[in-house]
């Protein structure tokens, strides 16, 4: 029997990376906010051929970074072809992450692009008996079919030999590039013969063998316009055909031993796709463990109640989980609890399954006094999954949760503030255990239906299993936090923090409902007055709503600069509508136009629907594990994105009201970034003008213009403010030049003035960015970590994104621990019984109260005392504080 040939895939990397892109072009991103639809398009593409085509030997080929001899061919060579979107840029680490999980070698050359690299190869290798596929979805590849080279097109799942060629071409490979030199190709601003298409360049090379004699046959062709064209681009068209052609003698070296393939390196990948949050990948790889022995019971009499209370009592803590009716813990109703204590062990407590055929369980109300009890109990810790919403729901039934000794989601986002928190994931990842489903249990979609419906049997394995993991992973990760030292910032900050937002949460904030309503009739007919002015000044109906149909016009109809193509169309973002705003009055009017539509619905059509039925009030759900910085987000409804200092902002504040005989109270961290950047960079002119408590702008702006504090205009002071803030978050010469459209050339002057005169900011920053190439991460005032995996990226792009992160987050994330700090210990006088007020929001440095009149002096005075003294700078913390009758007079 002949030996069967051994394959070797050569993979288009770029062409690939390419299209993965633009072909989901549905924004994929982690729960960072970090793009991710090229690399799971590039996964997809790996797994099927590694997996499906198992091949013997596999190379990825990528482009040259710099010009090709192509270039030097044809001056204007893909000059069409616009810049390397940044939402693909900073995912090209991870494709080279994933390359390397997968033990593939990858090339490149200088000067030539992947196409040449790829058919000199691919020659070689055929001469020498190997089975060649090269896995690309560009055309222009198939001139290199033939004897021993096939194509493999993933994204088609075909196969392309001869064959296929001539279905498309019309033509056998051999004469791909001669219809390729009379058509041209535009992605390559290859120019080709003016007039002739692929249909026309098919027929010619067709009917004469080839493209040159095609052209020399010109003279006797009946078609005037096409007879003129191919005489007169002649020449052109023998370079585009030069262009077209795949170089086969490439300076690459053949080395097929280093291209075999092993087998994949399982912990890279599991790192990257969870880093990533590629969840159904990961299942893929991650090995289910042999199921620990279980012992799960279901808590239906009495007498297994007790044996449960009495172990739990004899604890030294235990894992806690509620099931509920609701994941918004204040619509959510109690239907059971389950318990573990020992890893193996749990118990679930069904209180309120309803469904026809339950079996009988015990009364809440029987058991509430030993339940209250155990959970109160300050002596045993309570561990727990994301444990505030159990202390939410558990509140309403007069429940106070304490202490809380553990939670295992905090704990992961603390480790990696960019991996998975999920209990599932966690499970998997840590334990190895593939964990029940909630859709396995109450189904999904429109069949779903909510946990009280549930059968007990299933509930039990799928609740217990729950306190389970938690107390296994409570183990697991105390020692990590223990590990890396995160011991007093997750102890000391975000445990108690818990309990903080939990109170806020519960206490809410009231709305003035008619005010909300009033305010949406308003925006709406506000909104259809800039819609008829939009439409004005285009001159021609069409709908406001379409990007599709605004960008026609706007680059189209009116020819404005700038124009981004999509694969949708012209893109008509917000920061392409800023940029054209100075050339045309429609770009600034549709800005205005979004933004009144965007409150509309977000704000005044929303809030009165989220007003909780039983309280009055809106409950917003504050998030301690999504940012990457440690800052708090919220959502259910977002309050931290009504716009601050615009008309339309404060519209929408204005419905936050205090009930009759309260006042709120607003208490705002005075440029707590610019204190915390004086601090760490020891510039000792900050802090002098901090210490001193000048106005740090016209401090800025007498330093970078040079002139004497007096002489400061207010637009020197704006300009200094931009700056002062931009510095902070890395801003360039381009960003700022934006901002306050001015010249980049002049931006940059300023911005070197300021260092010029900050000569400490710069060291600092600096510093901060050479730290997180040796380390890998960078820390706040409290030790809290941001890893930045791109800080040494190749490419420049997602190098340069880490390391403005890498001075940016140091600086929001020490603000983010001060006033966390300053939350819990506001928290615990207020807890005291001594005040009525109550803490209602935190946006960013703002923290939110409601208390009565009578208070406001004595709550005034104790918020800034714990504000201002949280932690000792070497700057004065200062804290503004406001009131009034609604959230707007108190900002």
């Amino acid at each position: 029997m002949t030996p069967q040939k051994q394959s070797l895939y050569l993979i288009d990397g770029a062409g690939y990376y390419y299209r993965a892109y633009f072909a989901i072009r549905q924004y994929l991103s982690n729960s960072k906010g970090t793009p991710t639809n090229a690399v799971y398009g590039f996964a997809l593409m790996l797994k099927k051929i590694m997996k499906d085509k198992a091949p013997d030997y596999a190379l990825i080929v990528f482009d040259s970074k710099e010009k090709t001899f192509r270039h030097e061919m044809y001056e204007l060579y893909k000059a069409h072809r616009p810049k390397m979107p940044e939402d693909l840029a900073v995912q090209l680490p991870f494709i080279d992450r994933l390359v390397e999980g997968y033990n593939l070698s990858a090339i490149r050359e200088p000067g030539y692009e992947a196409d040449d690299l790829i058919g000199t190869i691919a020659v070689k290798a055929a001469r020498d008996g190997y089975d060649v596929v090269i896995a690309t979805s560009d055309k222009d590849m198939m001139q290199l079919v033939g004897p021993g080279v096939r194509i493999f097109d993933p994204m088609k799942d075909k196969v392309i030999g001869p064959k296929e060629v001539k279905e498309k071409f019309g033509v056998g490979p051999d004469k791909v590039a001669d219809v390729l030199g009379l058509m041209g190709d535009s992605s390559d601003n290859i120019p080709g013969v003016p007039g002739v298409g692929e249909k026309t360049a098919k027929a010619l090379v067709i009917e004469h063998g080839g493209m040159e004699k095609a052209l020399k046959a010109a003279e006797g062709m009946s078609k005037k316009k096409l007879r003129q064209n191919l005489i007169e681009y002649a020449d052109q068209a023998r370079l585009s055909k030069q262009l077209a052609t795949i170089k086969l003698d490439s300076p690459v070296k053949f080395d097929p031993e280093k291209w075999k393939v092993g087998g994949p390196d399982n912990e890279k990948l599991k790192a990257l796709y969870g880093e990533l949050e590629f969840s159904k990948m990961l299942d893929e790889i991650t090995p289910t463990a042999p199921k620990t022995p279980r012992n799960y019971i279901g808590v239906l009499d009495k007498e297994t109640f007790d044996s449960m209370i009495k172990k739990l009592r004899e604890s030294n803590g235990f894992a806690v989980d509620t099931e509920t009716t609701s994941i918004n813990p204040m619509a959510a109703t109690l239907v059971g609890l389950s318990f573990s204590v020992k890893q193996g062990e749990a118990y679930y407590l069904p209180l309120r399954h309803d469904y026809e055929g339950a079996p009988s369980q015990l009364a809440l109300e029987e058991i509430l006094t030993e339940i209250k009890e155990l959970l109160e109990d300050e002596s045993i810790p309570k561990y727990g999954q994301n444990i505030k919403y159990d202390m939410i729901v558990l509140a309403s039934e007069g429940i106070s949760v304490k202490p809380v000794g553990f939670d295992t989601m905090i704990a992961s986002y603390l480790l990696d503030p960019s991996g998975r928190h999920g209990l599932s994931a966690l499970a998997r990842e840590r334990l190895g255990e593939k964990m029940i489903e909630y859709s396995d249990i109450c189904g999904s979609g429109a069949k779903q239906v909510t946990f009280n419906l549930a059968p007990v049997d299933e509930a039990v394995e799928y609740s217990a299993e729950d306190a389970d993991m938690t107390f296994r992973l409570t183990g697991i990760l105390r020692a990590a936090i223990k590990k890396e030292g995160f011991e007093k910032l997750n102890d000391e900050i975000e445990i108690p923090l818990i309990d903080t937002l939990a109170k806020i949460e519960r206490n809410g904030v009231l709305v003035d409902t008619a005010m909300l309503v009033k305010l949406g009739d308003a925006l709406g007919s506000e909104i259809k007055e800039y819609q008829t002015r939009i439409i004005e000044e285009a001159g021609e109906e069409f709908n406001v709503n379409s990007p599709k149909q605004l960008g026609e016009i706007l680059f189209g109809k009116l020819g404005l600069p700038g124009a981004k193509k999509t694969k949708t169309g012209f893109s008509t973002n917000q920061s392409v509508l800023e940029n054209l705003a100075d050339e045309h009055p429609l770009p600034r009017l549709v800005l205005e136009y979004r933004q009144l539509a965007k409150l509309k619905s977000t704000y005044a059509d929303a809030l009165p629907k989220m007003i909780n039925l039983k309280t009055g009030r809106i409950h917003t759900s504050f998030n301690q594990t999504v940012t990457a910085t440690g800052r708090l987000s919220s959502s259910d409804p977002n309050l931290q994105n009504i716009p601050v200092r615009t008309e339309l902002g404060r519209r929408i504040r204005k419905a936050f009201i205090a009930p009759k005989g309260f006042t709120l109270l607003s208490s705002d961290y005075s440029q707590i970034e610019l204190r915390l950047l004086a601090h760490f960079s020891d510039e000792k002119i900050l802090l002098e003008a901090f210490s001193r408590d000048e106005d740090i702008h016209s401090r800025t702006a007498a330093e970078v213009f040079d002139v004497a504090p007096e002489f400061v205009t207010p637009d020197m002071r704006r300009v200094a403010k931009t700056v002062n803030f931009g510095i902070i978050y890395g801003q360039t010469a381009f960003g700022l030049s934006n901002e306050l459209r001015i010249p980049r050339a002049e931006a940059q002057r300023y911005i070197n003035n300021y260092f010029a005169r900050y000569p400490g900011i710069r060291i600092y920053m600096d510093s901060l960015v050479a730290t997180a190439k040796k380390k890998g991460y960078v820390t706040t005032i409290m030790g809290r970590r941001r890893y930045l995996p791109d800080i040494n990226a190749t490419n420049r792009q997602a190098r340069q994104f880490a390391e403005r992160n890498a001075v940016n987050s140091p600086i929001q994330g020490s603000a983010a621990d001060l006033i966390k700090m300053a939350m819990n210990s506001i928290h615990r006088r207020l807890i005291k019984g001594e005040y009525e007020a109550m803490m209602i929001l935190q946006v960013h440095d703002e923290l939110v109260f409601e208390a009565p009149d009578k208070e406001i002096e004595r709550l005034s005075a104790m918020v800034k005392e714990e504000m201002e003294g949280v932690y000792k700078l070497k700057v004065p913390l200062t804290v503004d504080i406001h009131t009034g009758a609604n959230w707007d007079e108190a900002h």
